[in-house]
């Protein structure tokens, strides 16, 4: 585990220091400056438990909504699908090299169901409290990096099925972390 977090936070210090040159940040937006306000941001994110696709948008520089769909498993056999909806503060924003890199931390409820051959035969509902920094970068303002850890608690409604009979049901209580990385595009605002 220890492995896995030098090296996450190593490739985000050097694509920090690679991308965040220091440049006149008087121009605001998705053409330029931190990008922050009001913004869309559509993107990849890779991690555990799941990989899939992010969107954010920015009410303000300290308020954001966040939404992570995604999918594990094997296709076609078995496989979870995961839905995650948020809403993200600002709490600390360190500026590197001229670009506002910030941090952000929130509640947000997760949805996700496990299905074998098509058939659901779990469901869980999870509380989870993201902790996510972000890397703007100067030179390609259109992207920006993420990296996040978010502790989650979950309740398991599961039924366990023998083709499409149902055979038992279970309820527990997990506790699992998330954590992942994942690069957005900023969709550029109206004018």
């Amino acid at each position: 585990m220890k492995k896995i977090f030098f090296v996450v936070m190593f490739a985000l210090l050097a694509s920090s220091l690679t991308f965040a040159a220091a440049k006149d940040t008087s121009k605001k937006g998705a053409s330029g400056g931190n990008g922050n306000g009001g913004i869309d941001k559509i993107g990849g994110w890779v991690g555990l438990p799941f990989m899939g696709l992010t969107y954010s948008h920015e009410f303000n520089d300290l308020i954001e909504f966040d939404l992570l769909a995604g999918s594990t498993g094997i296709p076609f056999y078995a496989r979870r699908l995961n839905i995650r909806g948020g809403v993200l503060f600002t709490v600390w924003e360190p500026v590197i090299n001229g670009q506002k890199c910030p941090l952000t931390i929130g509640p947000a409820l997760e949805l996700s169901s496990f299905f074998s051959l098509f058939i659901p035969s779990s469901f869980d509902i999870s509380v989870l409290c993201p902790i996510r920094w972000e890397v703007n970068f100067e030179n390609i303002p259109a992207f920006n990096l993420f990296i996040e850890v978010a502790p989650r608690l979950g309740v398991n409604f599961g039924t366990y099925n023998i083709g499409y009979i149902p055979v038992s049901e279970t309820t527990s209580i997990h506790v699992m972390p998330q954590f992942g990385i994942g690069l957005r595009y900023r969709i550029p605002g109206k004018k």
